[in-house]
Order: structure tokens, then sequence, then C-alpha cells
């Protein structure tokens, strides 16, 4: 079953024949992201923490045109809009797509981000930016194609039709996830996932846009229609562990917990924003050996003082963690360029060794 955290840090032990992981993803490990605020990676750092394992964690796509405003979050602007006809300019305003790719705007995500990431680079901007230009598309057909964008846009008083867009890539959907087969299960028995927390494999290295709708709503429905028929009906509940046994268990890790070094949501805030700034820096859009074993390394160091699991904040900076731990070993181990994965050190794919999915227990990551 599950431990539910109550409004004063108090624990309540809910048990079940079965648990299905459904929790999204986990975009705000990145200091950039078009993810909402609750993408925090949940469902696979619990699933690791019971003993799951995870599956093609170094698989993480980045959008290459989020809306990048100071006061702004970081509002994604659609492939679709560069597809109508937009070009990518750089802080001189001039096009930079077509040196990159001979499809130029039109190349596939993983590559407009590398593009622009060299861009910003190479920039002497204070605050570096690209632009997204839709001013040589007529208004009209633009505000009616795109009304959502247009309006969004607008309330930052930026007018798609007559302005450049300032934009930079940002975190948006992770391939990896709970290793789960066709039908949801995990490694763990009784424990299935489902949705972007599931490494189903459906997106390989690289995930195309529609998708993600495949791997929650199809596999979603499989997953559910698994539990029924194998847990049983509700009246055929395996033995379970008295109430209060249960609620023993869950005042024991609450005193556990509790007895922890004095810590204060001020330190839970501090630490996601740590884990975020070393996985932007380290293990983003562009990677390398060496700080993909800075960020390990970091990473371990932090593991002695993380804050006791005693609010909701608490369990997110402390799942952050695990999923930024994850994702960078399973990176390390990778010693290939391969989709959404990109390493300098290694850019070219090797398929003899790396075919394969990545697969990380306990134990470690290993290739199969």
């Amino acid at each position: 079953g599950v431990s539910l955290l109550g409004p004063k840090g108090e624990l309540h032990a809910v048990r079940s024949k079965a648990v299905l992981l459904a929790t999204g993803g986990l975009g705000q490990v990145y200091r950039e992201t078009t993810n909402p605020g609750v993408a925090t990676g949940d469902g696979v750092a619990m699933a690791f923490r019971a003993g799951a394992e995870v599956a093609d964690m170094e698989f993480v796509q980045f959008h290459p045109t989020a809306l990048y405003l100071k006061k702004a979050p970081r509002f994604l602007l659609s492939e679709a809009l560069r597809g109508e006809g937009a070009y990518l300019r750089n802080a001189e305003t001039l096009r930079f797509m077509p040196k990159y790719h001979e499809m130029a705007e039109l190349a596939p995500r993983d590559v407009v981000a590398r593009a622009i990431v060299h861009e910003l680079e190479v920039c002497r901007m204070a605050e570096p930016v690209v632009y997204l230009d839709l001013t040589h598309l007529d208004a009209g057909h633009v505000q009616a194609r795109f009304p959502r964008i247009y309006a969004t846009c607008m309330k930052y008083n930026v007018d798609i039709t007559t302005d450049l867009i300032p934009v930079r890539p940002a975190a948006h959907y992770a391939m990896g996830g709970v290793r789960t087969d066709l039908d949801g299960r995990t490694s763990l028995p009784g424990l299935y996932a489902a949705g972007e927390a599931a490494g189903t494999g459906v997106h390989g290295a690289n995930r195309l846009a529609s998708n993600s709708l495949l791997e929650g709503l199809v596999y979603g429905a499989r997953a559910g229609i698994a539990m029924r028929e194998e847990q049983g009906n509700p009246g055929t509940a395996r033995p379970k562990k008295s109430a209060d046994s249960a609620k023993s268990a869950a005042a024991k890790t609450v005193a556990k917990t509790a007895s922890s070094p004095g810590h204060h949501p001020a330190e839970a805030e501090g630490l996601i924003h740590s884990v975020q700034l070393l996985m932007w820096k380290n293990a983003g859009i562009v990677r390398d050996g060496r700080r993909l074993r800075e960020a390990v390394a970091e990473l371990e160091e932090w593991q002695e003082s993380l804050p006791p699991r005693t609010s909701r904040r608490a369990c997110e900076a402390v799942n952050l963690h695990q999923v930024a731990t994850l994702i960078a070993r399973s990176a390390l181990a990778r010693e290939e360029s391969r989709g959404a994965h990109y390493r300098t050190d290694f850019p070219l794919r090797n398929d003899a060794r790396y075919q394969k999915h990545s697969v990380l227990s306990k134990s470690g990551v290993r290739f199969e």
C-alpha cells in the first residue's frame, strides 16, 4: 500500500492489493522547464526506493522554444509555430538554423535545442536569448491558428504577430521512468505505473509528440485492466495487517523522521534550487563525462543532509534529489549520443554496445 502524509507531518498507512503510479513527469529537476510545479518525479523516486527497476532515465526531452521572460513561466511555444513558417534568430537577429541542419527550423527537437545552446554560448548579452520570429506571417492567420499562444504572450506584452519572441530551451518530457511491461507491471509484484512516470519503451530515445497520449491513455487503461484481473475483486482481498499494526508502523516512521537533525522548509527549497542548478549545468542538453561525474559526486555528498520527509515540500526535495541521481548515473553510463542524450565526449551512436535500454536498480546500471 502507501503511506499518506497528513497536514501536520503525520503518516497514515493505507494497505491495498495493488498500487498504480500515475504521478506524471520530473521536469522540476531542472532549472528551466515547461512542466508544472507538481512534476517532481515522485512516483519514480518512490518506486526506486521500494526496490523497483527504472529505465532510460538519461533520455529527457528538452523543448527548444519556451517563452523566456523574467517574470513569466516557461510557457511552451509549440513546434507547430516553426511548422507554420516561424524563423529562429540569434541575438543579432540573424537566422541560424540553416547552418546546423538541412531542415533548418524543422530539424528534430534535440538538434534545434543544441543549436540554440550553442548560439547562447557565443552570445555576448548578459541574459542571452534567441528569438522566434513570426512577423513575416499573416497576422490574422497567426491569431486564428494559435489563439492560446497569442493570448498568453499578450499577457506579458509580447505580440507574436509584430514582436520577436525571446525563447530558450527547457526540460519538457521524460522518456524513461519506472520500468514496466505492456500492461503497466513493474518489477515489484502489485506495483504498476502508467503515463509519464512509466518507462514503457514506447518513446525510444526521443519522444514523438502524440506518443505521450498513448503512454497515458492506452497504457493507463491496460494497467487498470491488469490490476483488476490479477488482483481480483475487493471481496477476495489478501490478509492484511491489523489497523493497529499499520498505525504503529506509520508512527515509527514519523518518529524516525522527526528525530533527524533540525530542518525547516527553507532547507528543502535550498536543496531543490541546488539540484535544479546542478542538473541544468551538468546533466542538461549537452553533457560530458567530467560534468556528469561531478554531478554524481555532488548528489552523493548531499545525500547525508536530506531533510526529513515531514512536509510535502520536503518530500518533493528528497524525490527530486533521487531522480537527479538516477538521471546523472544513467547518463554517465551511456557512453554514446542517442536521441535526446548527447555527450560531447561520445558524439556518435554506438549500436553495438548501446542499442539497448538502460535499466537501473539498487545494484547499478545495466543495458539490455
